[in-house]
């Protein structure tokens, strides 16, 4: 459904399932706490390490042995 409607307006999609904002957005904002991390296209958002560190946390700071 939202491909059909994005040939017809503009789409604004608020989404957590990374899956289908990969499939379906020409454009991502990513946020952290409120705050913009990045913009771009989906492969720029897949690559970039600061949403990375982000959602998946810093391998750095995982406790010894955990």
């Amino acid at each position: 459904m939202i491909l059909s409607l994005r040939r017809h307006m503009a789409v604004v999609l608020v989404e957590h399932h990374m899956d289908l904002v990969m499939q379906v957005c020409d454009r991502v904002v990513v946020l952290n706490f409120g705050e913009v991390i990045a913009t771009g296209s989906p492969a720029e958002i897949q690559a970039d390490p600061r949403v990375a560190e982000a959602y998946l946390g810093d391998p750095a700071e995982e406790a010894p042995g955990a």
